[in-house]
């Protein structure tokens, strides 16, 4: 039983260490126990060599094998939600950057008329610059080009002949059929933790996605703190989506202390990876469940 305090938390799963022929029993067992969301990973091509310093570590160093096999997230959710019913299903993160904004709607939108409205597009501008120069893109438009997608992809879900003219995408009034299940339209969550980041997800997105807990729980403080600042700038800015601006943070092992911390921060839901060991994974998240719930009120999806 949660304390007195009565904070609720969403509490999801990473899936990023996890062999996809895998995520489809562990995600049902992670929704027969509350865990709200299941978020699996994004990247196209893997260079042998890049000099990209990777956001999520302190010294920049990519901590995967750069060899480590890549599955394409929308087929991944889709076996996912084919073996669940009402856990939601994310990314962390999407490169929507390096995607046309019709091929990213469209995909989104077949996923949820397969398996339900259950989608969370987490998406990124992307760190790795040798990746977009593999794809033959300048790696200095991903900022502007994810904006340019999340406005589009927004277009093509709610409008009834949507159009877009911008630097990098362009179409003219076109049907787009069907709409996505999730009315008015999934939630677009925007990660990374530098003030241009956090001014994409105020001004494009439905939520902030920050992995910034390295040096520990309490420097989130520091890190609400600078978004609600963002957001009492750009407030006016903000898709008129009609749901809560949702914080998420990912956090491979909290401690009941820090969820109950990371709560009191405003912090919606924490993006969980309990387990050394892919073997231990369902034993892992039961334990953690049984820890979180000590200090949180979970909230499940449904």
């Amino acid at each position: 039983m949660a304390d007195e305090t009565g904070a609720r938390m969403k509490l999801g799963l990473n899936l990023v260490r996890t062999s996809p022929e895998r995520m489809p029993a562990l995600a049902a067992h992670a929704e027969s126990l509350g865990y709200e969301s299941v978020f699996v990973p994004d990247h196209v091509v893997m260079p042998v060599s890049f000099a990209s310093a990777y956001p999520g570590t302190a010294d920049g160093d990519f901590p995967y094998p750069r060899d480590t096999p890549l599955h394409d997230p929308w087929i991944v959710l889709t076996a996912i939600g084919r073996s669940t019913s009402t856990i939601r299903l994310g990314t962390a993160v999407y490169l929507l950057a390096l995607r046309h904004p019709m091929v990213t709607a469209r995909l989104a939108v077949s996923l949820e008329h397969l398996v339900g409205p259950r989608l969370v597009l987490g998406v990124g501008a992307g760190w790795l610059t040798e990746e977009f120069e593999s794809l033959g893109l300048d790696p200095r438009t991903r900022f502007s080009r994810i904006e340019e997608a999340a406005a589009a992809v927004r277009r093509l879900w709610t409008e009834r002949e949507p159009s877009f003219e911008g630097r990098h995408f362009a179409f003219p009034p076109c049907h787009f059929e069907p709409k996505p299940r999730t009315q008015p339209n999934p939630p677009i969550i925007f990660g990374g933790d530098s003030e241009g980041a956090m001014r994409r997800a105020v001004r494009f997105g439905d939520g902030w996605m920050s992995g910034g807990v390295s040096a520990g729980v309490e420097a989130l403080d520091g890190l609400v703190r600078r978004l609600a600042s963002v957001r009492a700038v750009h407030e006016t800015a903000m898709p008129t989506s009609g749901r809560p601006f949702e914080i998420t943070i990912l956090h491979p092992r909290p401690q009941a202390a820090e969820l109950a911390r990371m709560a009191e921060l405003g912090v919606h839901r924490v993006v969980v990876m309990p387990w050394r060991r892919n073997r231990d994974a369902p034993e892992a998240i039961e334990r953690f469940m049984g820890e979180a719930e000590v200090v949180v009120s979970v909230e499940a999806a449904g």
